[in-house]
């Protein structure tokens, strides 16, 4: 099991199973976690220590069972070895012959360019100074410069609300409204208050009262007030809402109430999970560690949210699947994850509804590091979460979507694949993989498919409501019906 281990932990056991089956020929280069609709996983690089150099052999993955996928063979090493060869035998690079007389790579002007380009001014202060100018054509310059800094994921919705000035100044308010909305549901997604009140003030100025009034901007600046008010007791979080009184008197015993500072971290990502929190006032920001180092974050948690479910689900060394901070002074009320199972165990639906938390948690993370649904701001990501209608696993194989009938669903594979087959024939013509969407695109358009998904023994699929889709892609942007597409 790798659940509620370290990074260190994994690299030693996939280190250990090298050695028993490969001696030290092969070795792990690199370790490193991967969000999953059923929970963490790794992905570990394996490489061939060769005297030219190491030689790669695949990256494989390790689930929170422990299973090893794909399990190496002679075959794999012969193919890094094979790849190797035919990587050493491509004619070299034009400027490798320089030396015997071939032309150089590049002229005095081509590296004057790449001289100009090193010492080039950082965009913010190009930006800046271009505003700062006004005129027509140094606000083109803005115009042109601003989109290359949409890439920086924190400031992302100040750059968009820049960009809004800029069309305004421009004498174009139907972008700058654009830009606006878009930003603000940045600025709503980490609950910055000020910065939406100043960005819902440049609309109400841009469109006027009467049109600011029924605008997106004023029902998201609404929204985001309401959700900070604080709960009065922690019996008024959904999760805990139903428990009878005796239970609840049982609770109220164990609990305790914690004050954090602006910045102050709760808990770590990866440190052991102990105890459930319930978000009193203030506001928690959810934070994942990067692939590539780092770490961002991808949501915020108002008023009433809980959180650290895997202190009782996740079993006696379960760790903590993200880094909990608060972003402002916030009041967090704590229970120590032994009480939380002691109450599940006689309120059934109580346990089933941190259950339905905790899962819905995993697919938000798996969510907000998906190459496309990260595109995503926080409350499309919810709109599709809400489009959940179940989690089901099969035991054998079953007929999820006909060949040939419109679908009333779209799937999710969260462990195991769906094969997708034409007609009476054995073999699929494809494979729908782990972390992978199905049917989407038909839910939405209503489009029979021309094959018939089935879902394979030990398989577990996520299943949206294809008329809930629907409609969310109705009255969402067209960029946003553009990333529900091309799932799957």
């Amino acid at each position: 099991m790798i659940r509620g281990v370290t990074r260190e932990d994994v690299w030693k056991a996939v280190s250990e199973n090298l050695r028993r089956d490969f001696g030290r020929m092969l070795d792990v280069r690199d370790v490193r976690r991967v969000r999953r609709v059923s929970g963490d996983a790794w992905i570990v690089t394996v490489a061939l220590a060769a005297p030219s150099g190491d030689l790669h052999v695949a990256d494989i993955a390790v689930d929170d069972a422990g299973t090893i996928s794909p399990i190496l063979n002679a075959d794999h090493v012969v193919d890094a070895v094979r790849r190797a060869e035919s990587f050493s035998l491509r004619p070299p690079p034009v400027d490798e012959l320089a030396d015997f007389g071939g032309e150089p790579a590049s002229n005095d002007e081509d590296s004057a360019l790449d001289m100009l380009t090193e010492v080039e001014e950082p965009l913010e202060q190009r930006v800046a100074a271009a505003m700062a100018k006004g005129d027509p054509v140094s606000l083109g310059l803005a115009r042109e410069l601003l989109p290359r800094m949409l890439g920086d994921h924190e400031r992302r919705g100040t750059t968009l609300f820049t960009m809004a000035e800029v069309e305004v100044k421009l004498g174009e308010p139907g972008l700058a409204r654009g830009y606006l909305e878009a930003a603000t549901r940045e600025f709503a997604d980490r609950f910055d208050l000020p910065a939406l009140e100043k960005a819902a003030a440049f609309a109400l100025d841009l469109s006027g009262r009467e049109a600011f009034a029924g605008s997106a901007i004023h029902a998201l600046l609404d929204q985001t007030r309401a959700r900070l008010a604080p709960l009065e007791s922690v019996f008024h979080a959904k999760a805990f809402g139903g428990l009878s009184e005796d239970l609840r008197r049982q609770v109220a015993r164990r609990l305790t109430l914690r004050t954090l500072a602006p910045e102050e971290m709760l808990v770590r990502e990866g440190e052991p999970s102990s105890s459930l929190f319930v978000v009193k006032s203030g506001l928690l920001g959810v934070w994942l560690e990067k692939p590539s180092g780092g770490a961002w974050m991808v949501r915020s948690c108002f008023p009433g949210w809980l959180l650290g479910e895997s202190s009782v689900l996740g079993g006696a060394r379960a760790r903590c699947t993200a880094s909990l901070r608060a972003e402002r002074v916030s009041e967090v009320w704590i229970l120590p994850g032994v009480d939380v199972r002691a109450v599940m165990e006689e309120d059934i639906a109580f346990g089933q509804r941190i259950a339905e938390t905790k899962q819905l948690h995993r697919i938000d993370s798996f969510f907000s590091m998906h190459e496309t649904m990260g595109q995503l701001d926080v409350q499309v990501r919810d709109d599709v979460l809400s489009c959940i209608q179940r989690l089901e696993s099969f035991d054998e194989e079953t007929i999820l979507l006909l060949a040939d009938v419109v679908p009333e669903v779209a799937c999710l594979v969260a462990r195991g694949s769906i094969g997708l087959f034409n007609g009476e024939a054995k073999d699929p013509v494809g494979v729908v993989a782990p972390d992978s969407f199905y049917g989407v695109r038909d839910a939405i358009h209503r489009i029979a498919p021309s094959v018939t998904a089935i879902a394979r023994p030990g398989t577990t699929v996520a299943f949206f409501d294809g008329a809930r889709l629907q409609k969310l892609c109705e009255r969402s942007p067209e960029h946003v019906v553009a990333v529900l597409e091309r799932l799957g």
